[in-house]
């Protein structure tokens, strides 16, 4: 991989604002236009699909049915990149690639929009397609960076904010301001007006990171990118099928992960390589982590939504909820970043897998927490107050920055360079596999023994039990696992 060179020269030296190359602020616009496009509609999807598609099955099968369909939708998403990201390396380039991710995005969430079923399946096939080709854009914030330059990890930081600005903002305007006066359905169109003006944006100024995209192959781009949209029309019948068959799509799933781990088996024996072998013994132990962590943080997409809006007095709409997580990320992840670094200095900064045990033990107090005020806090109208929710986010906000920040560079620390790409792949697959599994959790609140609000308690009564002695086999087991690193803190 070639390293960056300068943009834009002014004099013999790169044109910068407020201390970071030009480009950058290109590119962490287009961060929070994408962004605001997805999480826009996501803040009401599982609530919408049930009230829209489902009504005439009752209550409890419409939510069953919706957050099925929604967690499909989001698997998908954090799946396709797999083959995505070796369109952009092998195939389109970065640039092009991202190019046609966020205009496809865009028609998608028009799509989206569709009165009928089978239009929004193909809208929400074509956005899950059309996000696989999203990878290239974290790559690209760094391309602006030599590998040694300083600034590189405030670049980062940058972008992580970015993308909490965008979805922070967006339930507040396609979900709340627009949807809730003029219909959930013009949310859709709200988020692809904002996903429009990101393509726009990037179409305009995409030419000026030239110098510092890799070039990739000598054909014709323009025949490369027919060739790609051809395969995303022949697929969109068979994605919106799959995202209908949610028994299907998990069943693919499992295989497919399946497949990586046997790849990956296969890859350390043929090494016999045991000091790298052991790395990813330790990383796939912090991948179970990661897909139990967010099978439980992702009934905010699904169960928690629908708690919210039926089963929480708040002033205000249910869908503002969705922005709690980001407005807690954008206060506490400055915070997290300083502290890590002081009690590395003074001796005791966590290790990476107690970190992910800490995360775990927050997750699972955030159902603790939720499940007590349904048995102790509940007004006579039957709801709970709002700071229960609020206190639950918050919870699992703080446990998600102590595990996410840091899964990111595990990767390029523990896997083999040559299997970097693809288990950076297999690592953002774990959230695919928790979608999926957050979705088919979601389901007992409509089928368990109870019925109403009891029945959630019931549901996160497990959650927390089955969190919290996870958590505490990984915090047992922190130092073992970090043995296997072999010198990875």
């Amino acid at each position: 991989m070639s390293a960056p060179v300068a943009l834009e020269r002014e004099g013999g030296r790169p044109q910068e604002w407020c201390g970071h190359p030009r480009q950058l602020w290109m590119l962490l616009a287009v961060t929070v236009g994408m962004n605001f496009g997805f999480y826009g509609f996501r803040a009401y999807l599982a609530p919408y699909i049930a009230q829209s598609f489902y009504s005439g099955l009752g209550q409890a099968a419409a939510q069953s049915h919706a957050d099925l369909l929604t967690s499909g939708l989001l698997a998908l998403m954090y799946a396709t990149p797999i083959v995505g990201g070796y369109l952009a390396d092998k195939v389109l380039g970065e640039a092009l690639s991202l190019l046609i991710s966020l205009w496809l995005s865009a028609a998608a969430l028009a799509l989206m929009a569709l009165p009928t079923l089978f239009g929004f399946e193909i809208g929400m096939a074509a956005f899950a397609l059309a996000s696989g080709l999203n990878v290239p854009l974290p790559v690209l914030i760094g391309r602006n960076y030599d590998a040694s330059d300083p600034r590189r990890q405030g670049g980062y930081m940058l972008f992580y904010l970015a993308v909490n600005m965008g979805s922070f903002v967006a339930p507040f305007v396609c979900a709340d301001w627009v949807g809730g006066r003029f219909g959930y359905r013009m949310g859709f169109i709200a988020a692809a007006a904002g996903m429009a003006l990101t393509a726009l944006l990037f179409q305009l100024r995409h030419h000026r990171i030239r110098d510092v995209v890799p070039r990739v192959g000598e054909g014709s781009r323009a025949r490369a990118a027919a060739a790609v949209l051809a395969g995303i029309a022949v697929l969109l019948v068979p994605t919106a099928f799959l995202l209908s068959r949610p028994g299907i799509l998990r069943a693919a799933m499992y295989v497919l992960m399946g497949l990586l781990v046997l790849y990956f088996i296969v890859s350390c024996v043929r090494r016999r390589d045991r000091v790298q072998t052991q790395r990813y013994l330790a990383l796939l132990v912090l991948f179970a982590a990661l897909v139990l962590f967010w099978t439980l943080s992702f009934q905010g997409v699904t169960s928690l939504n629908f708690f919210a809006r039926d089963y929480v007095n708040a002033p205000f709409d249910y869908t503002l909820f969705q922005s709690a997580n980001p407005l807690y990320i954008l206060i506490f992840a400055p915070l997290l970043a300083m502290l890590w670094p002081w009690l590395g200095r003074r001796g005791r900064d966590p290790s990476t897998p107690r970190k992910f045990g800490i995360g775990l033990v927050l997750v699972a107090l955030s159902y603790g927490l939720t499940a007590w005020a349904i048995r102790h806090a509940v007004a006579p109208d039957g709801k709970v107050g709002w700071g229960v929710l609020a206190g639950c986010y918050w919870l699992q906000t703080m446990g998600e920055l102590a595990i996410n920040p840091i899964g990111y560079s595990l990767i390029g620390l523990l896997a083999a360079p040559q299997d970097a790409s693809l288990a950076m792949g297999g690592w953002y697959f774990g959230f695919a596999l928790a979608y999926q599994l957050a979705g088919w959790i979601a389901t007992f609140t409509t089928a368990s023994a109870q019925t109403g609000i009891a029945a959630y308690a019931q549901v996160y009564e497990r959650l927390f039990v089955a969190g919290i002695v996870v958590s505490v086999l990984y915090l047992i087991a922190a130092p073992k696992v970090r043995k296997l690193m072999h010198g990875v803190h």
